[in-house]
């Protein structure tokens, strides 16, 4: 073989080479995530990779961390990203224990991504979040329910029970995750036979107190407006009466006189005229 067939046959292997090594050592990261680059030996580079292709040395593997709003679903019902039944349980104020549909809100800290893997070596950030973000959360939103009643979680300060859930998981996490929790909130409740015979028997006394004092209050009212109404009328009278004096009555008299003739009084109210 020619030395000139020879160095084709080795650049032909030289590219092939290349573009093998360039597929081998490329990595894509998703939109809406950033990748921590390791190496089997422990180390960590200190810089994050951002969405899109990069090269990346065949010794080194990437972590995967979503940076962007991602939804930790914990439902009954089997949901995007609920796998079945993974509604939990919760205690209440009263003794009582439900289970809740849960959702969360949440993205890892691109600036504490290299902290957090090196904290959970070997773990990306759904390997965190399934293996222990979720039991402590769980964990969490109990104690925290346990300060309100049956009925709050089930119907009436849900609200304020999310914001304390919301804030005590994002307080929580940003220190032992490093991860930002936007928005958590209980979605639904799913009460056994007896505790929901429970909840309607206690919906009802609440609707029939509200009833009574909704009743009460229209009595009441109508009470207040009968005494205003006679109040009202007795000062409309007073000032009728006050307004009759001597001098009116003389001057009525004197009109009359002068019109019809003769009048004769008789009383504070009445005029009778003699006919002419």
């Amino acid at each position: 073989m020619s030395a000139g067939k020879i160095g084709g046959v080795l650049t032909g292997v030289a590219i092939a080479g290349i573009l093998v090594g360039g597929i081998i050592c490329t990595e894509r990261i998703p939109v809406g995530y950033e990748g921590v680059v390791y190496s089997m030996n422990g180390g960590v580079q200190e810089e994050t990779l951002t969405q899109g292709w990069h090269v990346v040395a065949p010794t080194k593997k990437v972590k995967e961390f979503t940076v962007s709003n991602e939804q930790l679903l914990l439902t009954k019902d089997d949901r995007s990203g609920s796998e079945g039944d993974e509604s939990f349980k919760v205690s209440t104020a009263d003794d009582a224990s439900i289970a809740i549909s849960f959702q969360m809100s949440y993205r890892f800290l691109p600036e504490t991504l290299i902290k957090t893997y090196s904290k959970f070596r070997g773990m990306d950030g759904q390997d965190i979040v399934e293996n222990r973000v979720k039991a402590v959360l769980k964990s969490k939103i109990s104690e925290i329910t346990t300060n309100y009643s049956m009925m709050d979680i089930y119907s009436g300060n849900r609200s304020e029970i999310n914001n304390k859930i919301t804030e005590v998981l994002n307080n929580s996490f940003k220190t032992a995750y490093g991860i930002e929790v936007m928005d958590a909130s209980i979605v639904d409740v799913h009460p056994d036979d007896q505790l929901k015979e429970a909840i309607d028997a206690r919906v009802k006394a609440l609707q029939k107190k509200e009833q009574a004092e909704a009743e009460q209050q229209t009595k009441k009212v109508e009470a207040e407006t009968k005494i205003i109404e006679a109040e009202a009328e007795a000062k409309a009278n007073q000032i009728i009466a006050n307004s009759i004096t001597q001098p009116l009555i003389d001057k009525e008299i004197a009109d009359a006189r002068l019109q019809h003739g003769w009048v004769t009084v008789k009383g504070a109210n009445v005029v009778a005229t003699d006919g002419e």
